[in-house]
């Protein structure tokens, strides 16, 4: 693992970043450990968005033995859990069936972008977890935050803590540090992010980058009919609104990203401050009063949606075109999803290179035919 990072800074990909080291060397001790036969000690990396993370877990798992490890999003992670859950319904202990099954397959679990924003998810972690490491699965994973700021804010956040309690007893926590944001680095222009920018000039950027396109009126995701403007066999055409608010989840940007190349979402807004006196009373009214210094924004549902778009987009390699009503930094205004959404600007700044090295409609073709609405 040390000869391919230090190919990376020959290159010029990364630059010498004594953190960046100090996790190279750690994550080689685990590769020695099971060269050795012994079990890894699990590690946590952390650290600010674009401080190479998502690369040193992919560089770590390329020199994984090719059976008994596996890597996966956070999120797609959750999804399997949950999907087994529903599985074993009826189970006396499903959560330990599900830590069964997965020590059988897996030594060590790699999750990038770990990241707890949902009660359920908490409390099935902290079950799940508890169980794999008593079965000697190591897990190595990347974080924007530490473990102590995990799910800071949430709901009953105090259920959590022996969770958080769990990791930092079971793993090295390690601190990229403040430093170069490697996804920001060269980005001189943003050639996929129109500020302002209207329909005739998204659809001109597209078809200058994938070739004509032709209107359409729908596509169907995940069962689903969802109103669409143009597409082609590599890319596909949203008003921000029909891709971003309704009855939307992961998966179905997940199946988009797969189908295609690119994605072109016209008319991405400013999520800009609600403040707390105009949330919704009852319940609501409860959680303010316990969180008086979290704002949200009045497009929030929408933005965490948006959120997850970026991620299953750049997770799959798929390009977003875009156009926006203001600057990428200024894109989220309001507090309750600052944090995930430094990640989700850091990424479309990452983006903004894709095409570079890419000419015409040379991107791989995901979609074998496209039947016309």
């Amino acid at each position: 693992m040390q000869e391919s990072y230090n190919q990376r800074l020959q290159s010029g990909q990364l630059q010498p970043d004594a953190h960046q080291l100090r996790a190279v060397k750690a994550l080689q001790q685990r590769l020695d450990s099971l060269a050795s036969g012994n079990r890894p000690d699990s590690l946590y990396l952390f650290g600010p968005v674009g401080r190479g993370k998502t690369l040193l877990m992919d560089i770590f798992y390329q020199h994984l033995p090719k059976t008994g490890a596996i890597r996966l999003h956070y999120h797609h992670f959750m999804a399997r859990i949950h999907q087994e859950l529903n599985e074993h319904q009826g189970a006396t202990d499903p959560m330990q069936a599900i830590a069964n099954s997965w020590a059988q397959l897996y030594s060590v679990i790699c999750l990038d972008e770990f990241f707890v924003e949902d009660i359920g998810d908490a409390m099935i972690l902290a079950r799940l977890w508890e169980g794999l490491f008593q079965r000697g699965v190591s897990l190595v994973t990347t974080s924007n935050a530490p473990p102590s700021e995990l799910y800071k804010g949430g709901l009953a956040r105090h259920r959590f803590e022996p969770t958080i309690d769990l990791l930092n007893e079971e793993c090295e926590c390690l601190d990229l540090g403040l430093g170069i944001d490697y996804r920001r680095l060269k980005n001189t222009n943003l050639p996929y992010y129109l500020k302002q920018g209207d329909r005739k000039q998204l659809r001109s950027a597209v078809e200058k980058q994938f070739g004509d396109t032709v209107p359409a009126s729908s596509t169907t995701v995940m069962n689903r009919q969802i109103h669409c403007l143009w597409r082609n066999d590599n890319v596909i055409g949203f008003d921000f609104m029909a891709l971003c608010s309704g009855p939307r989840s992961q998966r179905d940007y997940m199946e988009l990203a797969d189908e295609y190349s690119a994605i072109a979402v016209h008319g991405i807004p400013a999520f800009t401050y609600l403040p707390d006196k105009e949330l919704l009373h009852g319940v609501e009214e409860a959680y303010q009063r316990e969180h008086q210094d979290i704002s949200v924004s009045k497009l929030d549902n929408e933005a965490r949606r948006f959120i997850a778009l970026v991620d299953e987009c750049y997770d799959r390699k798929c390009l977003l075109i875009m156009t926006a009503e203001t600057d990428i930094d200024r894109l989220y205004q309001a507090k309750q999803l600052a944090f995930p959404f430094r990640r989700c600007v850091s990424r479309l700044f990452e983006m903004q290179q894709w095409g570079r090295s890419v000419k015409g409609n040379t991107l791989v073709k995901r979609r074998q035919s496209v039947p016309e609405s």
